[in-house]
């Protein structure tokens, strides 16, 4: 989602695209080719099914007024669909958290289990996997970015009905792994399973 500053702009528009050539490559969904910024005020928000934010807790990160709250949550309440990704560490997901309590104060958080239907819904995916930035993937350091909390979670928020509205890939960045698929030192270990993820994202929010 376009928006104030420049954070959701990581990554963009190389992942952008470079995610959306593997989803028609790996599953034969026709797609828009192209990035496609939004703001969240804009009215063609309703026209997507997919949602892709990235870096919501660093600061001046996602701060949502109540105008962008109304509309977000009209977006995923009329079946919309959410991937937050790309934040790390306390001090980040504190930020997000407080981000989310503006959105949906009614739905908790909830760590996803393995077994639920997102996580299956084209590719088996078996393990929640860290999928590091280009700096750690290539040099080979820690996967982690902030030692304050290291372990990669997958959380979701659901609507009345169960449907899953909101996924959020914690301590790990998918954006990255789309961005530098073909970059020789990345390796194809995250990038694999970055796109595994991504595409049963992209499946379930089209057919839930």
């Amino acid at each position: 989602c376009r928006r104030g500053g420049r954070n959701w702009a990581t990554d963009y528009p190389e992942a952008d695209y470079k995610f959306m050539w593997g989803v028609e490559r790996m599953t034969n969904i026709s797609l828009y080719p192209n990035e496609n910024a939004v703001d969240i005020s804009d009215p063609k928000l309703f026209d997507l099914p997919y949602l892709y934010i990235v870096e919501p807790g660093r600061g001046g990160g996602m701060n949502l007024n109540p105008e962008q709250v109304r509309k977000l949550r009209e977006y995923l309440d009329r079946g919309g669909f959410l991937h937050i990704d790309d934040f790390w560490g306390l001090y980040e997901f504190s930020n997000f958290q407080r981000e989310m309590r503006k959105l949906f104060p009614d739905r908790p958080l909830e760590e996803l289990s393995l077994t639920h239907e997102v996580f299956h819904t084209f590719f088996d995916v078996d393990k929640v996997m860290q999928i590091p930035g280009i700096g750690s993937a290539c040099r080979g350091g820690p996967t982690w970015q902030d030692p304050s909390d290291t372990r990669p979670r997958m959380f979701g928020i659901h609507d009345k009905d169960g449907r899953l509205m909101v996924v959020v890939t914690y301590n790990s960045d998918l954006g990255d792994a789309w961005e530098h698929m073909d970059n020789p030192c990345y390796p194809e270990l995250y990038s694999g399973q970055a796109y595994r993820m991504g595409i049963n994202f992209i499946i379930y929010a089209m057919s839930h």
